[in-house]
């Protein structure tokens, strides 16, 4: 066993590399540094180099002797630690086992038949499908359920008779998505007749103790058929409560057909969704991490996290809160936020969100990009969908979680 620092999530971290094969991970142990608060309900990545994955895999606080299921996959072992205290040093075992035909995965996903669609179950819960069918103009998960199995997102278009006809606005936004609204000069935002669309290439996936995940091929195209970039897309859904379900986002834009434009526009989200209509009707609350509240001061604004709640009428109260990583372009970004649901990150609008900086000359460029071919960009984010108003989900120490997550420290 040898220990070695890496980058895990872009992130600087003392890891964890054990080498050898499946069965030299039994018994493995290291130690987690907590940060400076409390860190609850928080992916823990250890790096493993072995021969085999083993067929089942815990990992033991042994302080508590709280087992914790863990996914062990492309040469990382990750598990969820129910909690972390601030400045406490703890303990933890590997052990190792078989798998029994009858247990069951943390998280489950499976190819619904006949349908170009992957469920995603946790816990043998719904928890939401992923839509990459010809029919579409561009992929997208529906329904993203919440607790209790309420679903936090607009089911227009996919559900037309569940959604009011006044809330049928803006077709094109569907759930939870990535687009953007002029590359190379082509709208991959709208679904108009103009507009490009997103086809897919090829669609994998994997079920996980921890957690499952969904790895998607996309060749974005404009309205001719012409091919503008590519796009990979890997959604990890973890095992996480209920109450504060995970998903981790990776989008990387690959230039392999020609230099690429991301041009300045406030019309697009790496990472975009839309709440249900009742939410925003009743008692919608926008919050940033700058303690912004409300579209009139959190849209545009450049802020690590953005959070959208409200109540809905004889359920309670629900929200999605999108975290920002460090390490991505132009970091924080700015958000493209509006009280009718939308929300959206994207670091490319700087002149439409700070139109009146811009106009006198107080941003020094707009918010254009150009990847040369054969470039890549690589965009991560966290997505928490919650109970609770923002304070109660605990969003701004869920977000310290993702941006310093706990230290892996020699024995």
């Amino acid at each position: 066993m040898r220990l070695l620092p890496m980058l895990m999530n872009a992130l600087l971290l003392s890891a964890l590399t054990v080498t050898g094969a499946a069965a030299a991970l039994n018994g493995t142990t290291f130690k987690i540094q907590g940060g400076d608060r409390d860190q609850t309900h928080i992916p823990i990545e250890v790096a493993v180099d072995c021969d085999e994955v083993p067929a089942f895999v815990t990992v033991i606080n042994k302080e508590t002797q709280v087992r914790y299921p863990a996914t062990v996959r492309n040469g990382q072992l990750c598990f969820i630690a129910d909690l972390v205290p601030a400045q406490k040093e703890l303990s933890a075992v590997v052990e190792t086992g078989e798998r029994s035909a009858d247990m069951p995965w943390g998280v489950r996903l499976s190819r619904k038949s006949g349908a170009d669609q992957v469920e995603v179950f946790i816990d043998g819960k719904h928890f939401t499908t992923y839509h990459y069918g010809p029919e579409w103009k561009k992929p997208f998960l529906w329904p993203v359920n919440s607790e209790g199995g309420v679903g936090v997102t607009r089911d227009f278009p996919a559900e037309l008779e569940s959604t009011p006809r006044k809330d049928r606005d803006h077709p094109h936004q569907k759930s939870l998505w990535t687009a953007f609204g002029e590359v190379n000069g082509q709208d991959l935002w709208a679904e108009g007749t103009g507009s490009g669309t997103q086809k897919t290439v090829e669609v994998t996936f994997g079920s996980g103790d921890a957690y499952g995940w969904i790895s998607a091929r996309n060749v974005w195209e404009d309205k001719d058929g012409k091919a503008l970039l590519d796009e990979s897309r890997e959604y990890r859904f973890y095992a996480a409560p209920e109450s504060g379900r995970l998903i981790d986002v990776k989008v990387t834009f690959a230039a392999a057909y020609e230099d690429v434009l991301f041009s300045d526009t406030k019309e697009g989200g790496i990472v975009s969704l839309r709440m249900r209509p009742d939410i925003c009707h009743s008692s919608a609350v926008i919050t940033n991490a700058l303690g912004d509240v409300g579209e009139n001061t959190a849209w545009g604004k450049p802020s690590p996290w953005c959070d959208f709640s409200g109540e809905i009428p004889g359920v309670g109260w629900r929200g999605i809160a999108v975290f920002d990583h460090p390490d991505n372009l132009r970091y924080p970004t700015c958000w493209h936020v509006r009280s009718y649901g939308l929300m959206g990150a994207n670091p490319f609008g700087y002149s439409y969100f700070n139109e009146k900086e811009y106009n006198r000359g107080l941003i020094p460029e707009k918010g254009d990009y150009t990847m040369e071919k054969g470039a890549a960009l690589v965009f991560r984010y966290r997505v928490l969908i919650h109970s609770g108003t923002v304070a109660e989900a605990g969003t701004a120490d869920r977000y310290s979680a993702y941006s310093h997550p706990p230290a892996l420290l020699p024995n």
